[in-house]
């Protein structure tokens, strides 16, 4: 079945590929003729029961015709893409660990976490570090959204004292 399947197609692309290539080059630039005859002969291979016997030439410039519009619209997305790219700005600013923690205070953070109990740490990494909504948390911990919110922001909040009371410490000594 298969190698029969296989003889119908080198018959087919035999026959037609100087036509399709044709064809499609009176649609699209010659680099692009190519990619679009292939892609033509890939879709006769997948839908090859399709193709109808009487019109095999016409149903085949049919599939190019629609691998060239799809090519343009392509094109077109990429070009736009493009413009649109050129137009952004910079900041005028530039910030210095792109919305990521200093990584000089990494330290102080991770021994904040570390004072935390079990409970906070876990409801801070399931919102920082899984990214979770209070909803999602809940679903997690098995309790409701409220309580997830209030022990979320009572955890966040313990974790920002912490940290403060660090730094403070840390200019302290210095």
């Amino acid at each position: 079945m298969r190698a029969e399947r296989e003889q119908r197609f080198s018959q087919l692309f035999r026959a037609q590929m100087s036509a399709v290539r044709g064809y499609t080059r009176t649609l699209v630039v010659e680099t692009d003729v190519d990619d679009i005859v292939s892609a033509t002969f890939r879709t006769a291979w997948q839908r090859l029961d399709d193709i109808p016997p009487l019109s095999v030439r016409p149903w085949l410039f049919g599939v190019a015709r629609n691998h060239v519009l799809n090519h343009v619209r392509a094109e077109r997305r990429r070009k736009a893409l493009v413009d649109v790219l050129g137009t952004i700005q910079p900041p005028s600013h530039a910030e210095l660990h792109h919305g990521q923690i200093d990584p000089a205070r990494i330290g102080t953070l991770r021994s904040a976490l570390d004072q935390l109990s079990d409970s906070e740490r876990e409801i801070i990494q399931l919102a920082a570090w899984h990214e979770l909504m209070s909803a999602e948390i809940a679903t997690v911990l098995d309790i409701r959204p409220n309580a997830a919110r209030v022990r979320l922001h009572r955890a966040r909040q313990h974790l920002s004292d912490l940290v403060d009371a660090a730094e403070a410490k840390a200019v302290q000594d210095a």
